[in-house]
């Protein structure tokens, strides 16, 4: 089996590229690949059982943010087949699950809903100014829900990105806002049934900045456990999940090759080699990984991550990676490996570097 240490003998172009470098990511200085690119479970980071992860095909929708309760829209050709289960808890522990999957007739049946969810406690709960200057809404619906906030200087007339993850906890971070102004939002939830509610009109002011203090969520030394329920709506599936203390979720199938290697890794067939270390897949290499060390970026201390394009932005792929469906991460705006610039990032002057995307800005 290949181990980390032999990156180089495969991987020669990206070893010889950061030698030259004057910013160096420390775990590719101390020859450290293995820390975020070999898939692991645990504190120990022992890796996954090759079999399994070579051929866990992740599906979209996974949960970035940690809650105890997840519903997952999973395709009816799923039903009566298995599925691997992920939950990332905290201090790295994290349990893996195969799942089997009721036939479809055997989830239950939801009885038609056609009242409108009741959105509660609606409040912006900060307006602070890191990177950018944001503001965090929050809100409870009393079933699950989509999550959409309109908001503009004079009317809601401008359109957040949908949050699709269905939830009775909602919580949107809105970034594209200036100084000394007052806004008016409202916040817009749609079941599962297609009812929608919009909520009354509210204003909040970016005049002052403001953070209502947090609740420290309380640590357990406990394993990760979790208890599932299907259910089938019309032609639709779905599952939901709930476990015993707050997690990050994601669902795969058995249906597949999950990673293909990158084109500076010198292998020709598109696919790792049987005797490779199984990969982290991209969306978790690209962000998740980051914020195993640096938790201190998470929120208005950084970018938004893991989060679409603002609707009409152009991104040009070239200067800045994107994920393959168009998702922002870490790797944006910075250099994974090394660079000649400050902080890794991709251009060298930093006004350049946001208004490479942020055109409206200059």
């Amino acid at each position: 089996m290949i181990g980390p240490e032999q990156c180089c003998a495969c991987h020669r172009e990206v070893c010889e590229d950061t030698a030259n470098k004057r910013y160096v990511h420390a775990p590719v200085r101390e020859k450290q690949c293995a820390l975020c690119h070999i898939a692991t479970i645990g504190a120990d980071r022992t890796p996954v059982a090759k079999k399994e992860e070579s051929k866990v095909r992740w599906l979209p929708g996974s949960y970035p943010r940690q809650g105890m309760e997840y519903w997952f829209s999973i395709p009816p050709a799923l039903a009566g087949k298995k599925i691997i289960l992920q939950a990332d808890g905290q201090g790295k522990k994290t349990l893996r699950l195969e799942v089997q999957l009721p036939n479809f007739q055997e989830a239950e049946q939801l009885a038609a809903v056609t009242k409108p969810p009741e959105i509660t406690e609606l409040n912006v709960e900060e307006v602070k100014q890191g990177v950018f200057l944001t503001a965090r809404v929050t809100w409870k619906t009393d079933r699950v829900t989509d999550s959409t906030v309109l908001y503009g200087e004079n009317e809601a007339t401008r359109k957040n990105i949908v949050d699709p993850w269905l939830s009775k906890d909602h919580e949107m971070l809105l970034t594209d806002l200036q100084p000394r102004k007052t806004y008016t939002f409202s916040v817009a939830s749609r079941d599962i049934f297609g009812n929608q509610k919009v909520s009354p009109l509210k204003t909040f002011s970016t005049h002052a900045f403001f953070s209502k203090p947090s609740i420290e969520k309380t640590k357990t030394t406990e394993k990760v456990t979790v208890s599932g329920k299907y259910f089938r709506v019309d032609n639709r599936f779905f599952a939901r999940f709930v476990t015993n203390q707050p997690t990050s979720m994601r669902l795969g199938t058995l249906d597949g090759p999950m990673h293909a290697s990158s084109k500076d890794s010198g292998l020709q067939s598109g696919k790792l080699p049987s005797e490779h270390l199984p990969l982290v897949d991209p969306r978790f290499l690209n962000t998740g990984v980051c914020l195993t060390c640096h938790p201190q970026t998470k929120g208005v201390l950084s970018h938004p991550v893991d989060v679409q394009p603002k609707r009409g932005m152009i991104i040009d792929s070239r200067e800045y990676k994107i994920l393959g469906d168009g998702r922002l991460t870490c790797m944006t705006c910075h250099v994974a490996h090394a660079s000649d610039n400050e902080a890794r990032v991709v251009k060298s002057d930093k006004k350049r570097l946001c208004l490479g995307c942020h055109k409206n800005f200059g």
